[in-house]
C-alpha cells in the first residue's frame, strides 16, 4: 500500500477515536490532502483509494495538475488554500470548489 494511503488511514483512525471519545464534537471533519508541490503520480494513489478533498495554493500549478483529473473524476473537491491574486480569480473560480 502506498505511504500516502497509510498516512490517510492513520489520520482517519485518530479522528475516529476523537469522535468516539468526545461528545462535544458536532461536525465531521473533512481531510484535505494538500497536494501542492507534489507530482500528480504521488497524488494518484489517494484518488484511486477514493479520497476526494485536495488543496492547492497556486492557481496555475493546480490548473496544470487538476483540470483533466477533475473532468474524469467529478466527485473531487479542490480547495484553494492561501492567498488569491486578483488576476487569477477568473481561472480559480472555474477550477476550485472552495476558495
Amino acid at each position: 500500500m502506498h505511504s500516502s494511503i497509510n498516512n490517510l488511514i492513520q489520520i482517519k483512525d485518530k479522528i475516529k477515536f476523537l469522535y468516539e471519545n468526545d461528545s462535544n464534537i458536532k461536525q465531521k471533519a473533512k481531510i484535505i490532502a494538500v497536494s501542492k508541490t507534489f507530482a500528480f503520480e504521488q497524488i494518484k494513489p489517494l484518488i484511486e483509494y477514493g479520497h476526494i478533498h485536495f488543496g492547492e495554493n497556486k492557481v496555475q500549478e493546480a490548473t496544470d495538475k487538476w483540470t483533466k483529473t477533475k473532468n474524469e473524476n467529478p466527485n473531487i473537491q479542490l480547495h484553494l488554500i492561501g492567498k488569491l491574486q486578483t488576476n487569477k480569480v477568473k481561472h480559480a473560480v472555474k477550477l476550485f470548489d472552495y476558495i
